[in-house]
């Protein structure tokens, strides 16, 4: 017997059950519609939050969409009736499964999984198209937009497809590749540099898709001399007026316009590191490490000079390099704008503008059909919200995109390949003013510019009751809390970057501590330091970064508690930001540091054993650390070691002023010691949780040419 759809009834009356069957599908419809906001949304400020809250929604979100669509698309097509607003609807839900230009991935190993998504993409596809087929004899007035509409949601499931197909492990060190044999053979072979003026830094930032081998050819292509490629030394010899500062700067504009040019070039700057630091990700070699040129410039040009306003200290441009380079690598793996920007400097604009121009056509056709047979509007209304704030979500992807730092790369790469004569001309000034002007949208701030910060006399005790209720609760889906306590976050400082960089400069790049503290020799207390337990204040070949990070925080918070001149100390303020950010490194990220977590955790658990047996009873902080500085006890050696440590601090070095330098040094000095790694799959998966600020350091020193700790680089010469 032929199935035949019938139109909706006008009284539910006439059929009973309809009004409820409508109610169930406009729920899930709008639940759905709320999921692909919160996408759009949180998806894009994940790099820049650590917050779980968001990122529980947002991993929630993705995975539930799925379901959600499938059952929802499947209610409609087991119906017994049928209405148009059904085929909108289905093409809309949709566009929930792969219209997030902000989120492609939510964590690395999703990645890997994109054949199966491709596949639930096909299948959802198949069920809406039976939808629209079913209501045929109704939306005979929408077919052109509706499947206008599918056809934009089927290049951004494509586009997804292909971001996650080419950043698989599979597919990675191919692209990644092109890279590494551009550095080995047209980069490092270049003799004459300056990391002032980027003379001899061609490093790439764009072009490397013309970077291509054809088969015809027997000459490679890193053999040829034309190719099609922006350097960063060609960004840095630009003379044109929106990359040409004012030199000197006279008054307040052309300092804002000398630091709007300065910040224009280091983005171009960071797009190229990021290239180069793709190398690690995929498992190439860094050949650029062992050049004399790699640590000019950093310690010789970021390190040493600030921004072209004359006011943005160099510690700032430095770390204001890794931000943006970071970002970069986070939008390769987790977004789709890499592919976006791959495919055309200003194709990523076009779908946009056309989805936002589809729904203004679908609404006023909506509208102007129900006027001309207005039976019940209820469903109308819901039709045109989703398609409202369908369009509000284009033109809010628009406008990322458009504030980008891929897109100001891609308007930047186009700026220098304009000619001087073309620029002169009326054509060339308008477009040039136009560029101007898109480059002056702003973005959201690359990283959260905050440090996780764990005191372990401080927050002992600290358990999550609603965590362990939500553990039973699902049944072990939520991890149980910790004994470790909780945690919190405190702004990054000028001062603690300023002091990591002054430490890295110091040190030259040897970050050989193996049995040694640079900083306390420095400052001349090491001997006095040298006591039985001297494996609390160095760092051996045992694996005992844990044991030393340890005792000194807990000395570290015992001295800034009863240190009655520590408030007035901007040192004492580094020192303890530094000392809590490692132990939350040590309690909440153990794989960024050098002791593997099966060796780092069960220290720490004793740790917190011994201290909670001693001082649980004991609610105040000063009253714990009164304790601990009289502590001698056998039971709780870790707890001894940081009690005469100290004592030491605190009875033995004269003058509040000198201790606070030496624990803000020692402190420096630990995490440039702790940041290098051979894990950087590692760095990789935190990008997408808020991000680190260890991960910047490693970064930074990978750059530098400190790829190992234990290893001592080639230095570069003339080190002001």
């Amino acid at each position: 017997m032929d199935w035949a759809p019938s139109p909706l009834p006008q009284e539910s009356s006439d059929c009973p059950g309809t009004k409820d069957y409508t109610d169930t599908v406009e729920g899930f419809v709008i639940v759905a519609v709320v999921g692909m906001f919160l996408l759009h949304v949180l998806g894009s400020l994940r790099r820049r939050s650590s917050s779980g809250l968001l990122h529980h929604i947002v991993m929630g979100v993705d995975t539930l969409s799925y379901p959600l669509v499938g059952y929802t698309i499947g209610k409609m097509r087991s119906s017994g009736w049928y209405v148009d607003d059904f085929a909108v609807w289905a093409v809309f839900l949709l566009l929930l499964l792969g219209s997030t230009d902000c989120l492609t991935a939510c964590r690395l190993s999703d990645i890997e999984s994109w054949k199966s998504i491709y596949v639930k993409l096909l299948f959802k596809a198949f069920l809406v198209v039976w939808v629209i087929v079913q209501c045929g004899q109704y939306i005979g007035y929408l077919w052109g937009v509706l499947a206008a509409i599918l056809s934009v949601g089927v290049i951004k499931w494509y586009m997804r497809i292909a971001s996650m197909r080419m950043m698989s492990k599979s597919n990675l060190s191919k692209s990644v590749k092109v890279i590494a044999d551009y550095m080995k053979y047209k980069d490092n072979l270049l003799v004459s540099f300056d990391p002032v003026t980027m003379q001899g830094y061609r490093y790439m930032v764009a072009g490397e898709k013309y970077c291509v081998s054809k088969p015809s050819e027997p000459t490679p292509w890193y053999k040829k001399e034309d190719l099609k490629i922006t350097t960063v030394e060609e960004i840095w010899r630009c003379t044109g007026n929106l990359l040409r500062p004012h030199n000197p700067a006279k008054d307040s504009q052309e300092k804002k316009t000398n630091k709007r040019v300065q910040s224009l070039k280091d983005l171009c700057l960071s797009m190229a590191l990021s290239k180069m630091l793709n190398r690690r990700f995929a498992g190439l070699e860094l050949l650029e490490a062992e050049l004399e040129k790699t640590g000019h410039l950093f310690f010789n040009s970021l390190l040493l000079i600030g921004g072209g306003d004359g006011h943005q200290q160099p510690h700032e441009r430095a770390f204001s390099v890794i931000e943006e380079e970071l970002g970069f690598v986070h939008d390769l793996y987790y977004t789709r704008y890499f592919y976006l920007y791959q495919k055309g400097r200003y194709y990523p604009l076009c779908l946009p503008i056309i989805m936002f121009g589809l729904c203004s056509c679908l609404t006023y056709l909506l509208v102007h059909h129900k006027k001309e047979s207005p039976p019940d509007t209820s469903l109308l209304g819901v039709t045109i919200f989703i398609t409202a704030v369908l369009a509000f979500l284009e033109l809010y992807q628009l406008y990322l995109y458009l504030a980008s730092g891929w897109f100001k790369v891609a308007l930047i790469c186009s700026y220098v390949s304009l000619s001087a004569t073309f620029l002169q001309t009326r054509a060339g000034a308008c477009l040039e003013r136009l560029i101007g002007l898109l480059l002056r949208f702003k973005a959201f701030h690359p990283w959260k510019n905050k440090l996780g910060q764990y005191c372990l006399l401080r927050d002992l005790g600290r358990n999550s009751r609603f965590r362990n209720f939500l553990h039973y609760a699902t049944l072990g889906l939520v991890d149980k809390a910790r004994k470790k306590g909780s945690h919190s976050t405190v702004e990054l400082s000028g001062e603690v970057k300023q002091a990591i960089v002054a430490s890295l400069l110091v040190s030259n790049g040897n970050l050989t501590l193996t049995n040694r503290v640079a900083s306390l020799q420095k400052n001349a207390i090491h001997g006095d330091l040298s006591w039985e337990w001297g494996d609390a204040i160095t760092i051996d070949s045992r694996g005992s970064v844990t044991r030393t990070i340890l005792v000194w925080h807990i000395a570290t918070t015992m001295c800034q508690q009863l240190d009655a001149h520590a408030k007035e100390e901007d040192a004492a303020t580094t020192a303890s930001t530094l000392s809590q950010y490692c132990m939350h490194l040590l309690a909440f990220a153990p794989n960024l540091l050098p002791d593997h977590s099966s060796i780092s955790e069960p220290i720490l658990d004793q740790a917190i054993d011994e201290t909670g047996r001693l001082l649980r009873k004991h609610k105040k902080l000063d009253d714990r650390c009164r304790i601990l500085m009289d502590y001698s006890g056998n039971d709780a050696p870790l707890l001894t070691q940081a009690g005469k440590l100290a004592r030491h601090l605190m009875n033995d070095i004269q003058g509040s002023t000198l201790r606070w330098k030496v624990l803000s040094e020692f402190w420096a000095e630990m995490m440039l010691y702790v940041s290098p790694s051979d894990d950087a799959r590692a760095h990789l998966e935190v990008l997408a949780k808020g991000g680190e600020f260890i991960t910047h350091i490693w970064a930074l020193l990978t750059h530098a040419g400190v790829l190992k700790r234990n290893r001592v680089p080639t230095p570069p010469q003339g080190i002001v």
